[in-house]
């Protein structure tokens, strides 16, 4: 943790200042204490505002997303050959371009391993990642000894920042996750400050039959163990990697599946897919209401059965 985040946060409980420590640089191990007496755990560099408690479903997510990014793809995203393919998904997702990050604040709302803010801090972007699970440490290890970069460890509905303190903000995969993802949204949205923009990437439900498929299967993988759920994942990737490979009739096998069940020749979707407690499907004109009264609004399908919304808005300047 660099000592200028400090300017940047407040307490999630009271909304009160943190006591600056003078002459130190980087915080690596400590307490950090608002003026109204509320401490919090710094450990590893990282600050940790999740202390109160969560039901049985967000447990399974946040751990969920921990097991996915300590255990299974510690380094995902992270590797040359990875590097291309994540900008490619990040660009289209969040509806960007590289100058956009230039010299900006941003927040990374749901950071995983840290692969998207590493992006964002090439681009020269000043980051701050932010994510419920343990995901934080590989995030931490992968990019926390960046000048420009922070980890943090918060919820999303308790953020510790002041209104109107990123010039961009991005959820790429995370909302739907949440207990209630316009409630996550809403939650975040007064952090972007007037002028600036705010990108989502969430599940929809453009493909009503893809949709029941989706509820049908996940009320069985959202509850088993991770291994179980693993091994299913691994079986349609498989299912998908051959489809794909068989010229002609292959890929558009794999097309027609698709519209039927969620399967993906890349395990980490699979198993990011079928995993976490909480996975919420939406609509597009449900997102364009949460973007009531900002400019710049485009909301898009995306993927090849529309299960999945790209949407981004620009905070008003007036």
């Amino acid at each position: 943790m660099h000592q200028e985040l400090l300017q940047l946060l407040v307490c999630p409980d009271c909304h009160t200042s943190f006591t600056q420590q003078p002459g130190v640089d980087i915080v690596g191990d400590g307490l950090l204490t608002c003026g109204s007496g509320h401490e919090f755990a710094v450990e590893h560099g990282v600050p940790r505002f999740v202390r109160h408690q969560l039901d049985a479903d967000q447990n399974r997510t946040r751990e969920s997303f921990g097991h996915e990014w300590t255990v299974r793809y510690p380094q995902h995203g992270h590797t040359d050959e990875e590097r291309q393919a994540e900008r490619d998904i990040f660009l289209e997702y969040t509806r960007t371009v590289p100058s956009d990050f230039r010299g900006k604040l941003v927040l990374d709302a749901g950071c995983g391993n840290g692969r998207y803010a590493r992006l964002a801090s090439d681009w020269g972007a000043r980051v701050v990642a932010v994510d419920i699970s343990s995901a934080v440490d590989v995030a931490q290890r992968n990019i926390g000894d960046r000048p420009g970069v922070d980890v943090i460890q918060a919820d999303l509905f308790r953020l510790p920042f002041r209104p109107e303190t990123f010039d961009i903000v991005y959820s790429v995969g995370v909302l739907h996750h949440t207990p209630d993802a316009r409630g996550a949204f809403a939650s975040i949205q007064p952090l972007v400050k007037r002028g600036g923009f705010f990108s989502i990437f969430i599940h929809g439900q453009g493909n009503r039959v893809l949709h029941a498929t989706n509820l049908a299967l996940r009320r069985l993988t959202a509850k088993r163990s991770y291994a179980a759920t693993w091994r299913f994942s691994q079986l349609l990737t498989v299912i998908g990697k051959v489809l794909v490979s068989i010229p002609f009739a292959g890929p558009m096998l794999y097309l027609m599946g698709r519209q039927v069940v969620y399967f993906s020749p890349d395990l980490h979707n699979n198993f990011d897919h079928y995993s976490a407690g909480f996975t919420s499907f939406h609509r597009k004109d449900e997102i364009r209401g949460w973007y009531a009264g900002w400019d710049d609004v485009v909301v898009r399908y995306a993927g090849v059965a529309n299960e999945s919304i790209y949407a981004r808005g620009a905070k008003p300047v007036d």
